[in-house]
């Protein structure tokens, strides 16, 4: 049993023996609740407790090609014991000691930094910005070698093969964040547990994530579409995957620092942001933003964060089109890349293929323009107060000089021109 918190009401004071647990399924599936077991529900508690036993077995029987076949077995796994915790994490060389002295630049370079680092960049970022806002002992209360091996095992279940959703996203995502957390006017009002939880919050929002959309796997009547009922299948995956890391030792627990109250609002903090991300939320989300702003124009006085927070990431997992121009344009390309296997998997088990995976069809500077023009532009008008004058002016920059050079691609690919390719930038 893992205890999710470990420290009373004083701060200063040793951790009680007897001290509240949040119990997950399966770990303690045998054990009786009590009063003094404060449980945490989990839709993966409505699945077969059959799955808890699937082991090679179970994956052996799976029919050939299956729609199980294409994602790796840490999605469709409810026991996630086969991950190391005590894998080492990267060396932290001169060349990334200076890369991460950027880490608050907006035109810093993920994916150089994934290069220096093996390919293993969120561990990397996490820990820099844990480190940097004071958050591990004896500033705060996270104990740094738990904090660690959770980021490790975190970047471990994401899937390196996804062209797109994988760990140097989740990084980009991470750092965007903090950034945009830290622009606006309301900069120094949050406090230290908002911060940690939007962290850990950036790290895991595309956790395990299987490379196919939400539609994809209802369609497909996945597992993973069973058990959340087809809403907000992948979120709801992201997030749960992410705790049951954190059950599944001592050693993950990265909230064991946290008193109870203090973990409560952290899970709701990063539960909450975390399906915030996904676009079906997209209008709801603005939507209540503006509502709140109209009423308390000062953020600073706003007594919940909760949708502030989960502006700021949903932002920030919109916001790669204003990056710097060349990662911009890579963050484009490695996107549709992605949708195209999708595109191909619909065609295989001969499902209507999505428009925006239609290797036939599909211009990548066309869904780029228009991903800018429906989505991210109407998010960054809503997100201004967040943002600041300073970093909006950039990221506006940024942004202006992307929209013309797709725009110049579609332009050339509509025209016929025979060297430009409609999935790549390059002609």
């Amino acid at each position: 049993m893992v205890r999710f918190w470990g420290r009373g009401p004083n701060r200063n004071s040793a951790p009680r023996k007897r001290s509240l647990v949040c119990s997950f399924w399966p770990f303690d599936r045998h054990k009786k609740s009590s009063s003094e077991t404060y449980r945490v529900s989990d839709p993966s508690e409505t699945h077969s407790k059959r799955s808890l036993r699937s082991s090679s077995k179970s994956h052996s029987k799976k029919r050939q090609g299956s729609v199980s076949d294409l994602i790796d077995t840490v999605v469709n796994t409810r026991d996630l014991s086969h991950l190391s915790f005590s894998r080492p994490p990267p060396r932290v060389t001169s060349a990334v000691r200076e890369q991460l002295a950027k880490i608050d630049d907006w035109d810093f370079d993920i994916f150089d930094l994934s290069i220096k680092t093996s390919g293993r960049p969120l561990y990397t970022v996490c820990m820099a910005m844990m480190e940097k806002e004071g958050l591990l002992e004896p500033s705060w209360v996270i104990n740094r070698q738990k904090a660690e091996r959770f980021f490790v095992a975190v970047e471990a279940t994401y899937k390196g093969t996804n062209h797109y959703h994988n760990s140097t996203h989740a990084a980009d995502v991470a750092q965007a964040a903090m950034i945009i957390l830290k622009a606006g006017p309301n900069s120094l009002n949050f406090t230290k547990l908002e911060v940690f939880s939007l962290i850990c919050a950036a790290a895991v929002h595309d956790l395990g994530h299987p490379g196919f959309t939400n539609d994809f796997l209802i369609n497909t009547q996945h597992a993973n579409a069973i058990t959340y009922n087809d809403r907000s299948v992948n979120e709801n995956f992201h997030v749960s995957c992410a705790f049951r890391i954190v059950s599944q030792s001592e050693e993950t627990n990265i909230f064991s620092g946290l008193t109870r109250a203090e973990y409560v609002v952290a899970r709701r903090l990063i539960v909450n942001a975390v399906l915030a991300t996904d676009m079906t939320q997209h209008m709801r989300l603005l939507d209540a933003f503006s509502q709140g702003y109209a009423e308390q124009p000062d953020l600073a006085n706003w007594r919940d964060t909760d949708v502030l927070l989960q502006l700021v990431l949903h932002t920030a997992d919109l916001c790669n089109p204003c990056r710097q121009i060349e990662f911009s344009i890579k963050w484009g390309e490695l996107i549709c890349k992605e949708f195209l296997e999708q595109g191909d998997a619909e065609a295989q088990r001969q499902l209507p293929v999505t428009p925006m995976c239609d290797r036939d069809s599909v211009i990548v500077s066309t869904n780029q323009l228009r991903f800018i023009q429906y989505l991210l532009k109407p998010t960054l008008e809503v997100c201004q107060p967040i943002l600041g004058t300073a970093l909006l002016n950039v990221i506006l920059g940024h942004l202006q000089e992307t929209e013309a050079r797709w725009s110049e691609h579609e332009r050339r690919v509509r025209s016929g021109d025979s060297r430009v390719d409609p999935h790549l930038y390059m002609w």
